[in-house]
């Protein structure tokens, strides 16, 4: 492998580990959103992505969360030397940028704002809204094919092909719920079967948890369109 091929294959590494990154208000990837302006990789394995948000006042929260799961994801590649995540544009960039730099907790940089348990329980709120209107949406198609109800609540993951369940399992991993070939396709918050009598309530609960993330994500798309133009919207890559 050339110099030039090994740099452009860690850069495709980091763009990868980056999309593991999930907005936890809107449930897509920051790679998907465009917020993710740069990624650098340098000679001696050094990384560096930096981070811009739709405003200027986006909750200082979210972003912290977004900053920590990017500097754990670049963190993980094997190869890594020092990982730095630098959050631009933004009015707490400075106290983000330095306390996950520091592997601070989110109380400790944001002193009286937020409970040290609480940041946890947030990320966990959001991707269970994730999950919901992930099944609302696979349970949507099904139905559409003609699958009844009974069939839904009686289905597992193996029932249906890798592709159509992806998101699904993503969001169960994360949860720590069971994600196994033979965990129910529709689950509830405990990761147990909703039962048919259930299913309609469930999957109508997803939507609605869908339409919000939805909208969320239109608003958010076109504040960063007008923030940085149209032109910003392609990520910029280099490897030094």
């Amino acid at each position: 492998m050339t110099p030039v091929t090994e740099a452009v294959d860690r850069v495709t590494a980091v763009n990868a580990a980056l999309a593991t990154v999930i907005d936890p208000e809107l449930d897509r990837p920051i790679t998907d959103l465009g917020f993710v302006r740069a990624v650098s990789v340098g000679a001696d394995g050094s990384v560096e992505a930096r981070l811009r948000l739709p405003t200027y006042f986006c909750a200082p929260n979210f972003a912290w969360l977004m900053v920590e799961d990017a500097r754990r994801s670049l963190a993980g590649l094997a190869w890594a030397g020092e990982c730095r995540v630098i959050l631009e544009d933004h009015f707490a960039s400075d106290e983000i940028n330095e306390g996950v730099g520091c592997g601070k907790a989110f109380a400790e940089a944001f002193p009286g704002l937020a409970d040290p348990d609480r940041m946890e329980e947030l990320r966990a709120v959001f991707l269970r809204k994730g999950h919901l209107a992930a099944q609302a949406r696979l349970g949507r198609r099904l139905l559409e094919r003609g699958w009844t109800l009974r069939q839904l609540a009686d289905a597992v993951l193996a029932d249906l092909p890798e592709r159509l369940t992806v998101t699904l399992r993503k969001r169960r991993s994360l949860l720590g719920l069971p994600a196994h070939p033979d965990a129910p396709l529709f689950a509830d918050e405990q990761g147990h079967a909703v039962p048919t009598v259930a299913l309609e309530r469930h999957l109508r609960r997803g939507r609605t948890a869908g339409v919000g993330i939805e909208a969320n994500t239109q608003v958010c798309e076109g504040l960063l369109a007008t923030r940085y133009g149209a032109a910003e919207g392609h990520r910029k890559e280099e490897a030094s």
